[in-house]
């Protein structure tokens, strides 16, 4: 299981864009251009040095490969005719003598070739137009996220607390409502936490298998928030996998049906520390709750059945 699409949009993705920008070019040569006064013009900002203007787009997803084309195409129509008809302030943000060689879409992912087409088609259109602040060199682009890919870890590695999300506390009533639609995997569960001896009575039981869920539904809203981030996000999931398959192996010789929960949080929380280190140390603690209630519904993990004299 792996994210190949970047779960940004909107204006989340543009924040996210204009770091990355900035941080690729450097933040004298890259110019954030705002929008929140009368708009952005036709571009989301430009490169100096380098003579390129930048539109940030991230869509929904997820969508077909279709839809994906047919919105990139829209957006780049709606602000490349922006680039025409906004004249006068765009002369006046390229003073005294830029001319722009590249007008690029920055998106998350592009996969569609007629995109790359279209973006032809309309090099031509704004060649046509002759306006001052265009070179005759001159090109429509798409680019994507991943074309920056050691900027973006260097961005992601130099934060200094690691990639921690804000996060509400589970409710009891969303661990009610999600039991309810999950009943067989809360009886698998409720099954195996009965086995562990510090379980003495049915009170015990509950309140123990309600913060099993709760460590659940707070990690898999983590995992959710960390799909902006898919090489961080692909990293968590395939150190999982990896665990995962070592912990069936393991059932299969009694080993890992005999560990502490606490041992095997804290095994996996190292495990997710080492493999992504972009990760702040809390949100390896959720993942590593999140992956622990995970097996422990899902069979991977288990306890051994009391000893009987």
């Amino acid at each position: 299981m792996t994210a190949s699409v970047a779960r940004l949009v909107g204006t989340d993705w543009e924040e996210w864009a204009n770091r990355l920008l900035s941080h690729h070019y450097g933040p004298t040569e890259y110019q954030r251009v705002p929008s929140k006064d009368r708009g952005d013009a036709g571009i989301e900002g430009f490169c100096i040095a380098n003579s390129l203007a930048f539109q940030c787009y991230g869509c929904d997803e997820p969508i077909s490969v279709q839809e994906r084309y047919d919105k990139q195409r829209d957006k780049m129509t709606e602000d490349l005719t922006k680039f025409i008809q906004n004249k006068n302030v765009l002369q006046r943000l390229f003073r005294p003598s830029l001319k722009i060689k590249r007008w690029i879409l920055f998106v998350p992912l592009f996969d569609s070739k007629e995109i790359v087409a279209h973006a032809a088609k309309k090099t031509k259109e704004i060649l046509s137009a002759a306006l001052p602040y265009v070179d005759t060199t001159f090109r429509v682009m798409v680019v994507q996220e991943s074309s920056y890919s050691v900027a973006r870890e260097q961005l992601l590695s130099t934060a200094p607390q690691g990639l921690r999300f804000n996060q509400s506390p589970i409710t009891e009533e969303e661990v009610d409502a999600w039991s309810t639609s999950n009943d067989k995997l809360v009886d698998v569960l409720k099954t195996k936490l009965a086995r562990l001896p510090m379980i003495k009575n049915e009170a015990q039981l509950d309140a123990f298998v309600g913060r099993i869920l709760k460590w659940y539904l707070m990690g898999q809203e983590l995992l959710e928030q960390l799909r902006k981030y898919p090489d961080v996000y692909e990293k968590v999931i395939a150190t999982k996998s990896h665990r995962e398959e070592f912990l069936a192996l393991s059932c299969l010789d009694g080993i890992a049906a005999n560990a502490r929960l606490n041992e095997v949080v804290a095994d996996f929380k190292n495990d997710l520390q080492a493999e992504a280190g972009e990760l702040h140390t809390f949100s390896a603690q959720h993942l590593a709750t999140e992956a622990v209630a995970d097996w422990l519904m899902r069979c991977p993990l288990d306890f051994p059945s009391p000893a009987h004299d």
